[in-house]
């Protein structure tokens, strides 16, 4: 039997992904914090529990008395001796002196002591020394991610079916292939289909003017030889919610997505992904809601991807400014985002995004989006022969 210890802290995914490791050993974990951590606890055991790898949660004082916490884990150390388990510390985690505190109980006891290191995800012997590094395998999930950090997510359950699927990445990289010479004959488009959304119906009039728009013309075409929308007499009617919600701006998103996913054939470190990610946060009293237009995950790092379809002459710090929070919050200090803008970003905004670590893809880079986004997901770290 072997059983992990580790210290919850703020960023406690590498407690975690070692255990989900199947050539890991691990029947039982230990983690060790405050009351106040207990929260944390039990979101952290809610992913154990139906692994069939048991949790338990060891209070330690809330305090910075170095003499009281080394105590209080040397009582942990006996108790663990006289279980007779094989125990195995993991150091990745925890606020300074108690992470040193605890490495010097536990290596009084001559017990295995590893670290995971951040970039490359690789498992890194302390003691004893002459054990060989080893890749953590990725198998945390998105659902599991999110967990962690005390957010819960709703997946979309409407899969779309593989050949229109194929047909409409397709169609989203032509569109995107040609972001300049399209841009003003898609803002008409996503104004068409907003204006659907708001009379909450699936049928609008153009106006002779917008009749008359060569660029919006060729979208209409293409919308109506992929069966998404019929255009007769002026008159637009998009097949269902779904074309309507597609030509207003979710064709970025299902690019994007559709291109992750070609890309993991390649490139095995991507372990799960979606489109449309619903995560819902306690702030208080209250919940709130965002929504991840394109979330995957990454040698075990939170990958989350913004797609803008309008510009961002009003709005493009709060743009910024909201996804570098949303990345920090929900997936921690190894957690990466990027921006996929399909209207020409100003200078202001590069370098806002480079001063928050943000990831851009702009329009004169769309056509060649699946190269960008497999560089920047192979960014992530990790060994590409790495079976997920």
């Amino acid at each position: 039997m072997i059983t992990h210890v580790g210290i919850i802290d703020q960023d406690p995914v590498r407690l975690i992904t070692p255990l989900l490791d199947h050539g890991v050993p691990a029947n039982k974990m230990i983690f060790i914090g405050t009351e106040t951590q207990r929260e944390q606890y039990n979101r952290l055991s809610s992913i154990l529990t139906p692994r069939n790898i048991d949790a338990e949660f060891f209070v330690i004082p809330d305090s910075i008395n170095i003499t009281c916490i080394r105590q209080c884990l040397n009582e942990l150390a006996e108790k663990l001796k006289q279980s007779q388990s094989e125990v195995w510390f993991n150091a990745s985690c925890g606020l300074r002196h108690r992470l040193l505190s605890a490495y010097e109980v536990f290596r009084s006891f001559h017990w295995p002591i590893y670290v995971i290191e951040p970039f490359s995800d690789e498992m890194c012997w302390l003691y004893p020394s002459d054990r060989e590094q080893q890749q953590v395998e990725d198998r945390i999930q998105l659902t599991d991610y999110l967990t962690i950090f005390g957010a819960r997510c709703e997946l979309p359950e409407q899969l779309v079916p593989e050949a229109l699927n194929d047909q409409l990445r397709e169609l989203g990289q032509r569109w995107a292939s040609s972001a300049l010479e399209l841009g003003p004959g898609l803002a008409t488009l996503n104004y068409l289909a907003t204006t659907c959304r708001k009379e909450q119906c699936l049928t609008v009039a153009l106006s002779e003017k917008q009749q008359g728009y060569r660029e919006l013309g060729m979208l209409l075409a293409d919308l109506e030889d992929t069966g998404l929308a019929t255009y007769k007499d002026g008159s637009l009617t998009f097949k269902h919610e779904e074309a309507r919600r597609f030509a207003n701006g979710e064709w970025l998103e299902n690019l994007v997505h559709s291109t992750v996913r070609v890309i993991q054939n390649n490139l095995p470190t991507i372990q799960d992904h979606s489109v449309g990610v619903q995560v819902y946060r306690k702030i208080g009293d209250r919940e709130v809601r965002n929504e991840l237009d394109v979330a995957t995950v990454v040698n075990n790092k939170l990958h989350i991807i913004e797609c803008k379809t309008k510009g961002m002459r009003d709005d493009g710090d709060d743009t910024l400014y909201k996804l570098e929070s949303l990345r920090d919050l929900l997936g921690g200090l190894q957690a990466r985002a990027m921006l996929v803008s399909f209207r020409p970003l100003r200078h202001h905004d590069l370098v806002r995004a480079q001063d928050l670590g943000l990831a851009i893809i702009g329009p004169d880079q769309l056509g060649e989006l699946e190269l960008h986004l497999h560089q920047w997901l192979k960014g992530a770290g990790g060994w590409e022969h790495n079976i997920a």
